[in-house]
């Protein structure tokens, strides 16, 4: 499903009238950007909001278990669209998508032309976030198959050297107020890890220890970042839902690094 033609079905998974608090539950790549959109919204139209992030896999089984919430914002559309087939909640929709980069330190001779060969020496120490827990693992295991067309028995070599070091239950506690993989980074544990460029983006900005590098365009992959409104709704969270939709919530999330899907033509 695409943006607005599916969009207007979001309505009739819920009423629009005003909220007190909407409960949504995010994937944590999210969380820059929805904590600007929220602090906006509330702006306009008053709603307020109650939020979970965490990894989409992890969050997609706790709605499936019954826990209460209003909106999902899942990293992969799958994991809303499972929510929809069980009738958890209305239509699901493509909202955003976003790509995978490279962190690593500023000054390693690492570029976009030698990151094939980079990643599979042996002594290059290699982070990601964790497969069926976090989309983002689900999309770098599908890179590493992208190499593995092009280097035979490389997806083996990869999956086995990786160190999952954020995305499941157990890693999504930050260590000193530093995400995981970036305390990792710092202690010299890894060498680099694979990150939405969303977040890679962010990371280079706010250190020059730091640099983002993007995936040569044989090796990228898309992350569809997928939406649903519980059936359970408060009155307000289909609104909050066509926000995000809007010029307004797409410029927004373009702002922090994400691919906008329903901007109007320039």
């Amino acid at each position: 499903m695409r943006a607005w033609p599916v969009a207007i079905m979001i309505v009739l998974a819920a009423s629009s009238a005003p909220a007190a608090e909407l409960r949504v539950m995010a994937a944590g790549s999210l969380k820059d950007a929805f904590t600007a959109i929220f602090a906006d919204y509330t702006k306009r139209y008053g709603d307020s909001f109650a939020s979970v992030w965490g990894p989409s896999g992890v969050l997609r089984e706790r709605l499936q278990n019954g826990e209460v919430f209003d909106v999902f914002a899942s990293a992969a559309l799958p994991h809303a669209q499972t929510l929809t087939d069980a009738g958890v909640s209305g239509p699901s929709v493509l909202f955003a998508r976003n790509a995978l980069c490279i962190v690593t330190e500023a000054d390693r001779g690492l570029d976009t032309g030698n990151l094939i060969e980079t990643l599979l020496r042996p002594d290059i120490r290699v982070g990601t976030s964790t497969p069926v827990a976090d989309p983002a693992g689900d999309y770098t295991w599908e890179m590493f198959h992208k190499i593995e067309a092009k280097r035979p028995g490389a997806f083996e070599t990869l999956a086995k050297k990786s160190q999952q070091l954020f995305g499941g239950p157990a890693t999504a506690t930050p260590i000193d107020g530093r995400s995981r993989p970036l305390a990792a980074l710092d202690d010299h544990g890894i060498d680099l890890f694979i990150s939405y460029c969303s977040s890679a983006l962010q990371i280079a900005r706010d250190s020059p220890k730091y640099k983002s590098i993007a995936l040569p365009p044989e090796l990228s992959v898309g992350a569809e970042y997928g939406l649903t409104v519980s059936r359970k709704a408060q009155p307000g969270a289909a609104d909050f839902g066509m926000y995000l939709l809007s010029p307004q919530g797409q410029a927004s999330l373009k702002a922090f690094g994400f691919i906008p899907v329903a901007l109007p033509a320039e």
